[in-house]
């Protein structure tokens, strides 16, 4: 089994970082050309991940589709591209990712998102139908969370608004402090082998610190909880991959299943004993249904 650090690793090796301007706005993005066939000739990706991560987070995906050309930005306010100058709200997330793909002249790529990343992709597709397909991981389909879930969602918007009304010093500590960031990796990793455990602990330990204020931190949230895919899936008439996992209480499967009967051309793909770190946890199986839909797409 290749794990998901090795498919890192992989990506590392052939990676080509790049920086855009998009609306005077400085945005990072990395590109892992095809290694595998002709690069010219090579199928485009661009990856898109969720809050509060960076390109790191999806890396895994590019070190597996080696077939591919991938391109994956760090998205405003993340990693190490620059914030909007507008408020970080979905609308505004679905703009930029619009004039990203122009600017760097990417026409008609298939698209990859993870959770918040998988609203930005569809609502640019139902807005702009800018991607010849799409593959959401994780999906942003709603769903009623209950119990522990609910009251964690609740207690953290609590704690990111106070902390976006602190004095920037003390909001950026109690954001980053490392009992947040450990907690939310424990409680959101399922797996029970503990070298993946601590490996994927220290992924998040790397990036998840990776924002560019408190402010940036409390919009970007608000607009990942606010929204889901429901109002954008009747307007995509593309072919749509939705991902979901059994253990995931941020996205059950079961409205993961709903959401794709209301779609034209969705296909679900369930993955077992793995909950919303699918590109850490199950990063194989993830790259190898990915593969599959990304065949059918180019014949």
């Amino acid at each position: 089994m290749t794990t998901a650090a090795e498919y890192m690793d992989n990506a590392q090796a052939r990676t080509i970082k790049k920086s855009v301007l998009v609306d005077s706005v400085n945005t990072d993005y990395w590109f892992y050309p095809a290694t595998t066939a002709d690069s010219r000739k090579a199928e485009n990706v661009v990856l898109v991940h969720g809050y509060r991560g960076d390109h790191h987070g999806l890396e895994a995906f590019a070190g597996g589709l080696t077939d591919y050309n991938v391109y994956a930005p760090d998205i405003p306010g993340f990693g190490s591209s620059s914030p909007l100058k507008s408020e970080h709200t979905l609308e505004n997330y679905v703009i930029w990712f619009e004039k990203f793909l122009k600017a760097i002249e990417l026409k008609n790529p298939i698209a990859i998102g993870h959770s918040f990343g998988t609203l930005i992709i569809s609502a640019a597709e139902a807005k702009s139908s800018p991607l010849k397909a799409l593959i959401c991981i994780n999906p942003v389909a709603g769903g009623i969370t209950k119990g522990v879930s609910r009251f964690l969602l609740n207690f953290v918007k609590a704690y990111y608004w106070f902390a976006h009304i602190l004095p920037q010093g003390a909001g950026l500590a109690m954001l980053k402090t490392p009992l947040l960031v450990d907690s939310m990796s424990s409680y959101t990793t399922k797996s029970d082998d503990k070298v993946l455990r601590k490996w994927i602990k220290n992924q998040h330990r790397l990036h998840f610190n990776s924002f560019a204020n408190s402010q940036v931190v409390w919009e970007s949230y608000v607009a990942s909880i606010v929204n889901t895919m429901a109002p954008y899936v009747p307007l995509v008439k593309k072919p749509i991959l939705l991902i979901a996992a059994e253990l995931d209480e941020i996205t059950p499967v079961s409205a993961v299943i709903k959401m794709s009967e209301q779609m034209h051309d969705a296909s679900v793909h369930e993955i077992s004993n793995c909950g919303h770190l699918v590109h850490y946890e199950a990063a194989e199986e993830t790259i190898g249904a990915m593969k599959a839909f990304i065949a059918k797409q180019s014949k």
